[in-house]
């Protein structure tokens, strides 16, 4: 996945009205360390939509460490 792909991190809740809001727009790199940057208990609430599809904060994790550690 590229790591300057368009995304957006999602917040649901009941104090939310239509069920869910965006939080924040930007590149998915920037969008994963934010959602890991929340408390455990609020990273259930988020995910975050790419044209790649939804990363949960374990995904967003896996795919930190993906562009951490490179294959050579």
């Amino acid at each position: 996945m590229p790591m300057d792909l368009p995304a957006e991190l999602h917040r649901r809740g009941s104090d939310v009205p239509d069920g869910d809001v965006i939080v924040a727009r930007g590149p998915l790199v920037i969008m994963a360390q934010g959602l890991l940057a929340l408390d455990p208990e609020a990273r259930k609430c988020c995910w975050i939509h790419s044209a790649a599809g939804d990363l949960d904060a374990a995904g967003a994790e896996e795919q930190l460490e993906c562009w951490s550690h490179p294959p050579h």
